[in-house]
């Protein structure tokens, strides 16, 4: 059920993190990290870390912006771009409240766990090599999963992955593509995975952890605010 606009604006608290999702002139979807800020509704302002605002941004097409209210419960909306305040500032008008599976298709927070992938090759894969490394996630959504592996994973068909979540603690075992690789540092690839044929339960599981870590960084921002 869609919830009135200006209810959902007035619902969370300002200095909240947040997400938007923006398109570039590339026509790219990008992810960023923010806080929120309330302005007068359905207005409000997005704030950024120095220098991470690109300036490559289409004005002209909305975004999805995704944050917590007061109770911990995730609420989003899609919203148009009114303007760039600064290097730091977005203000955006908000036009339409999200459904709770929007919520969760996009639903996407910073969890570090383990992390291990295999591939197994056909015995026609003569040249193939059996792989499996072990690492740790940087975010994961149900859609995939950023994750920091000690060396680069040049196979290009679809892989098993192992993620140990905490809250609830469950190990899900799912297949999984390459979306992109790059080298960070020595020994370390930031590696990005989107999930392939994910079962029902294992994306029930990754929501209610996702929801149950933003749920506990909020709770160290109220603490330490």
């Amino acid at each position: 059920m869609l919830i009135d606009i200006n209810s959902i604006i007035k619902a969370i608290p300002d200095r909240q993190q947040a997400i938007v999702i923006f398109t570039d002139l590339s026509g790219k979807r990008r992810h960023l990290d923010c806080v929120f800020n309330e302005s007068v509704p359905p207005g409000c302002f997005l704030l950024f870390p120095p220098d991470s605002l690109p300036q490559e941004i289409d004005m002209d097409r909305p975004c999805t912006v995704r944050s917590q209210d007061v109770q911990g419960n995730p609420v989003g909306f899609s919203a148009e771009i009114v303007g760039i305040r600064n290097r730091r500032i977005m203000e955006l008008k908000a036009r339409k409240s999200m459904q709770l599976d929007d919520l969760r298709d996009y639903f996407r927070v910073n969890l570090q766990v383990q992390v291990a992938v295999f591939y197994d090759p056909d015995k026609d894969e003569t040249a193939q090599q059996p792989l499996e490394l072990e690492g740790r996630t940087v975010d994961i959504s149900q859609s995939g999963v950023l994750t920091i592996l000690p060396e680069e994973c040049r196979i290009r068909k679809v892989l098993m992955l192992e993620i140990d979540l905490p809250n609830p603690a469950e190990t899900i075992v799912c297949s999984a593509s390459i979306v992109r690789s790059k080298r960070i540092r020595k020994s370390r690839w930031l590696t990005a995975f989107h999930f392939e044929n994910l079962s029902a339960r294992s994306r029930d599981i990754i929501a209610k952890n996702c929801f149950a870590e933003q749920r506990r960084q909020l709770r160290e921002n109220v603490r330490t605010a």
